[in-house]
């Protein structure tokens, strides 16, 4: 009987094992069976980093001279980020960023290691449409936050130009890698951002999604202030 229950835990441990295993390599693509660095465990102390600055291209949309600046820093992966991005942030482009009273930043945030893949994939393509290809990858995350996550997002980025070969050396550039955790360390040291999505609104830093109202009334308080009313 004592044999039993230990041949019962034993097997019990290597189904647990093999579950979690499987769960964390859940991300790969299945077929290809390609490593990532984007999938590796490396540790964030800045001394093993191969640049020591930000020299990331920024991701804007809007006039360079508004009187409203709006950051957003964001995890691909996050829910309330697709929120916002699918919810607020077309109204707030066509009311304020379209007519010059808001210039808009997107920053990269990543929280795990799918989103660091979506942030670098977004960086591969074309600049003219990186932020584009952000808001696509926003509005079908359902599609791509997924088990099959690798070869989802290699189809999307198929469509925005990525080929296989461009796909895979994209998600082993070492350099791009270290850039966003820099980028992100920047903005835990400079802003002490610690959840996405956050927004800084002319140096007002706001965390969490907020309703289109809230952005209005910010931005609007923001321009009678600019007018001198």
């Amino acid at each position: 009987m004592r044999r039993n229950k230990i041949l019962l835990l034993f097997f019990g441990l290597i189904f647990i094992v093999s579950t979690f295993y499987f769960s964390v390599g859940s991300y790969t693509d299945k077929s290809s069976r390609v490593d990532y660095l984007f999938m590796e465990d490396r540790s964030m102390n800045m001394e093993n980093l191969s640049v020591s600055e930000v020299s990331l291209q920024e991701l804007s949309i809007g006039d360079d001279d508004a009187p409203v600046t709006i950051i957003e820093y964001a995890s691909m992966t996050c829910s309330h980020c697709a929120d916002f991005h699918t919810e607020t942030y077309p109204a707030l482009k066509d009311d304020y960023i379209e007519k010059g009273e808001v210039k808009f930043i997107f920053r990269e945030f990543p929280l795990d290691k799918l989103s660091m893949a979506t942030s670098m994939l977004a960086r591969c393509v074309d600049n003219s449409i990186s932020l584009a290809f952000i808001d696509i990858l926003f509005q079908k995350r359902s599609k791509w936050y997924s088990d099959n996550a690798i070869a989802e997002l290699k189809s999307l980025s198929k469509q925005a130009g990525l080929s296989s070969e461009d796909f895979d050396q994209c998600l082993n550039d070492q350099e791009l890698l270290d850039q966003l955790i820099i980028q992100k360390e920047n903005a835990i040291k400079e802003f002490q951002i610690n959840s996405t999505p956050s927004f800084i609104i002319n140096g007002k830093v706001i965390s969490g999604n907020k309703p289109y109202s809230y952005f209005k009334s910010e931005i609007e308080r923001i321009l009678d202030s600019y007018k001198g009313v």
